[in-house]
């Protein structure tokens, strides 16, 4: 059964494992600049870059096995990144400004649909090979 689930969702489970390498870097550089005092936007737009970068190598090279036009998917991967981002962003906003919630742990919360909204775009137009 456990086989059968990541035979159908196998693209979607790479994508979220390197994709957590990634997030891993987000929130190591995010919170690293928070305990230096550094404002949470932008602690949140450096460690989004970071993390998205690696994020595009591990899964252009690993989940979706496409190796040709690199400049142009890097480029969309960053677009897409970028819409990510903003999500996040305004997520953030409304968790520690209006609810109150620790800037750490509303990092955190935002992960999960971002991951959605990314996995979506990444895979329709950032890695859609010609045989898709």
């Amino acid at each position: 059964m456990i086989k059968r689930i990541y035979e159908k969702n196998q693209k979607l489970i790479t994508y979220a494992f390197f994709g957590g390498m990634g997030v891993l870097s987000d929130v190591g550089v995010y919170s690293l600049f928070i305990f230096a005092g550094i404002n949470y936007q932008f602690a949140n737009a450096s460690g989004y870059l970071v993390g998205t970068l690696l994020s595009f190598f591990l899964n252009r090279h690993y989940t979706f096995k496409v190796k040709d036009k690199v400049i142009q998917r890097l480029l969309t991967f960053l677009l897409v990144a970028f819409i990510g981002y903003l999500s996040s962003a305004f997520l953030l906003y409304v968790l520690v400004e209006y609810l109150g919630i620790d800037a750490i742990l509303a990092k955190v919360l935002t992960l999960f649909f971002v991951l959605i909204i990314q996995f979506t775009l990444n895979k329709k137009i950032t890695f859609k090979s010609d045989n898709d």
